[in-house]
């Protein structure tokens, strides 16, 4: 086994790279940007593959295989296709990146029924991911764009990861010792099971608010994380916004940013099964340097006949001839790339703004919008409607049987709950009579053991934050499905029916925190 370190100092990066066999007969490993190299190396000075590194006679061997910018063994350029032994604290430069030699070992001399369980074990994983918290490991990163990145993660151990094209991920990490959970749309696709990548774009300060906190996670993700380290998925794949299970023949996807994530994923799922759907996708970027995924792209144009590219560019390039659509996503813009628009089905998903301005475009084009869909995170949360003058949704929770509870308090008897959903009508005005006396009703987070009054215009979330209660949570507006608690006893509210939460968790009593709204006492397991 080969242990080297590579260091760039442009970026400070460093990290430990072994070059293992994966099979007996694996006696060869690949070197450069191309993510199909046994050892990747993120740098544009480094070509797709750059090298390689055999095992013969004894000893290791690096070989130029007509990299773009050379390569040096101790400083001293080596000749392309020309085979150079290393020892034991050699260093290797490939473009701005050294790699130092730092162990050499043989590779070791598996049996051929010890190299099969090796190799079934890592690449035939035999578990599914089936919806529980999940660590996983990043095993290579991608730049695709100046600002935007493919984290690409295994699980440890291995698993098959199960989700519908177009789904998202919560991911939970430290972030100065404090953790904080972020929704990701996945961008890859679930035909290739052994992995699954994340695309992440690095998120500026509002340009309205230049001192508001820039994207947490993200930038954090960009700046910090590296090959190797592990990370949290917060349960399973989620989300409806997906081409599955009701494969539309006619898709037109529409996106901006980073919202293409979405969209490479069902793209990648029609390429891979070889779907008969006929796919348009339209994507927005300011700049030809902004195009995530532009020569992915470019190649499934070239190879299926049924998909078609379209790339507008809303900045004017200044230094490289465009000969492909410019400016926002307009009427004529859509009669043109899809004269058949009314008869395909539309799937959005960008910036706010962005998807604001698509919809209303398309409803203005009259087009019918029960074939029409999208997907944004981060929305900002609407004002609360004052819970006795606008109708809304509660769930009832009614436990057949009470709950037992022990000395401290802690619910822990079997029930068996009912949960239908009720319109409340608005409340018509009375005589005021006066009330009698009576405790007011309480929120018990059994877990914390805390009470508090309730309170019918604050979430179950807020009130446990007032109170310096945990329960985790991302996009706080109901979409991420990241704060599930349960409901043991009680109803909550509702001001417009949960979309993250599943008609089987409303079954089992569970609630959205940061969306469900205390309807009188409540017990919660929290």
């Amino acid at each position: 086994m080969l242990t080297l370190k590579s260091i760039n100092f442009e970026q400070q990066q460093f990290q430990i790279h072994q070059l293992q066999q994966s099979h007996p007969e694996k006696m060869e490993w690949l070197i450069g940007r191309s993510t199909a190299c046994d050892l990747v190396l993120p740098n544009p000075e480094v070509s797709r593959v750059h090298g390689r590194i055999i095992y013969l006679d004894d000893a290791y061997y690096f070989t130029d295989m007509g990299s773009s910018f050379g390569s040096s063994l101790n400083g001293k350029s080596i000749a392309a296709n020309e085979q150079h032994e290393l020892h034991l604290a050699d260093i290797l430069q490939l473009g701005e990146t050294f790699l130092y030699v730092e162990g050499i070992t043989a590779p070791s001399p598996l049996s051929s029924t010890a190299a099969l369980e090796t190799y079934a074990s890592v690449l035939l994983p035999e578990a599914t991911w089936a919806g529980e918290d999940l660590l996983c490991r990043c095993c290579r990163i991608i730049d695709e764009t100046p600002d935007a990145r493919t984290f690409c993660f295994v699980a440890d151990p291995p698993v098959l990861f199960d989700y519908k094209p177009g789904q998202f991920v919560n991911l939970a990490i430290d972030v100065d010792d404090k953790p904080v959970i972020r929704s990701y749309s996945i961008s890859s696709s679930p035909t290739r099971p052994h992995h699954l990548s994340l695309t992440i774009k690095r998120v500026p300060a509002p340009s309205d608010q230049p001192d508001a906190p820039a994207g947490l996670v993200s930038n954090w993700m960009h700046d910090h994380l590296q090959v190797g380290d592990r990370v949290q998925f917060i349960g399973g794949a989620l989300g409806h916004f997906t081409c599955l299970p009701n494969l539309p023949p006619k898709l037109l996807l529409i996106s901006a940013g980073s919202g293409i994530t979405p969209m490479m994923s069902m793209t990648r799922w029609v390429q891979d099964t070889l779907a008969d759907c006929d796919i348009i996708f339209l994507h927005s970027a300011r700049t030809p340097e902004d195009i995530i995924f532009r020569t992915e792209l470019e190649m499934i144009a070239a190879q299926m006949p049924n998909f078609h590219l379209a790339i507008t560019l809303t900045q004017k390039p200044l230094q490289h001839a465009w000969m492909g659509l410019t400016g926002r996503i307009s009427t004529s813009m859509l009669h043109m790339i899809a004269p058949d628009l009314m008869e395909r089905s539309v799937f959005v998903c960008g910036p706010e703004g962005f998807m604001e301005g698509t919809r209303s475009l398309l409803e203005t084009m009259k087009f019918p919008m029960q074939n029409y869909q999208e997907e944004s995170f981060g929305r900002s949360k609407k004002a609360k409607p004052a819970p006795r003058e606008a109708a809304a949704t509660v769930w009832r929770i009614e436990s057949e049987t009470a709950i037992a509870r022990n000395g401290n308090g802690n619910g822990n008897g079997h029930q068996t709950k009912t949960l239908s959903p009720t319109k409340l009508a608005p409340a018509k005005s009375a005589p005021a009579k006066p009330a009698p006396a009576q405790t007011a009703p309480m929120v018990h987070f059994l877990k914390a053991e805390r009470q508090l009054p309730v309170d019918d215009t604050a979430s179950i979330l807020e009130l446990a934050e007032q109170e310096g209660i945990q329960i985790r949570h991302a996009c706080r507006v109901g979409a991420c499905g990241a704060c599930k608690v349960h409901v043991r006893q009680g109803n909550v509210r509702y001001d417009t029916p949960p979309s993250a939460l599943s008609a089987a968790d409303k079954q089992a009593g569970y609630a959205l925190a940061c969306v469900a709204y205390p309807q009188g006492a409540l017990a919660i397991d929290a």
